[in-house]
């Protein structure tokens, strides 16, 4: 697989998620961004809270080892047979259909966190999505002259690690994932 095409795609997604983010979200009511579909079902505001858990872990891992990442002149990488398997776990299909349920850890979980007291500010959600997704394409550019499949990522599994080609896409599936569960739920 080419790098720069592969990276490319990634930046493209990226930039599409956000325009889509603020067209679609940022300006909505906040009794729709609260309203969940069923009591036990995330409403758009806590899967964007979701979300910035992921990202806030990815951006950190991901920053760290493109650090120990060697330069690389070649323009080619590959995706490991694990991510793959963790990217097509979590990218929706062409047709934007979810194709197979996840539950999600309790320190991800927006529901599980509230009854812990921990409150979801809408204003500061939508500010780090955009913040963040914004990091995550500066770390995608980075990642233009380094070889992205030398260094390790931790993932939220502690004794599973994958690459930094691996960890960019899972990253992105997985925003993917849940702006088209946003969606749904406006619907």
């Amino acid at each position: 697989m080419i790098r720069s095409e592969y990276l490319s795609d990634l930046r493209h997604t990226a930039r599409e998620i956000r325009n889509d983010v603020q067209k679609e979200f940022y300006f909505l009511e906040s009794e729709d961004l609260r309203r969940r579909p069923a009591p036990d079902k995330w409403s758009i505001i806590e899967v964007f809270a979701h979300i910035n858990i992921f990202q806030a872990f990815y951006i950190k891992e991901i920053s760290k080892a493109l650090e120990a990442a060697p330069d690389m002149d070649a323009d080619e990488t590959h995706i490991s047979w694990l991510g793959k398997q963790f990217i097509k776990s979590m990218k929706p299909s062409e047709e934007g259909v979810i194709a197979m349920k996840m539950p999600t850890f309790a320190k991800a979980d927006p529901i599980k966190r509230a009854k812990k007291g921990i409150v979801i500010n809408e204003k500061v959600v939508f500010s780090d999505f955009i913040s963040d997704i914004e990091e995550m394409e500066d770390l995608i550019i980075k990642s233009y002259d380094k070889d992205i499949t030398a260094v390790k990522v931790p993932t939220f599994l502690p004794f599973v690690k994958i690459t930094i080609a691996d960890a960019l896409g899972f990253n992105m599936a997985h925003v993917e994932r849940h702006i088209l569960q946003a969606k749904n739920i406006l619907e």
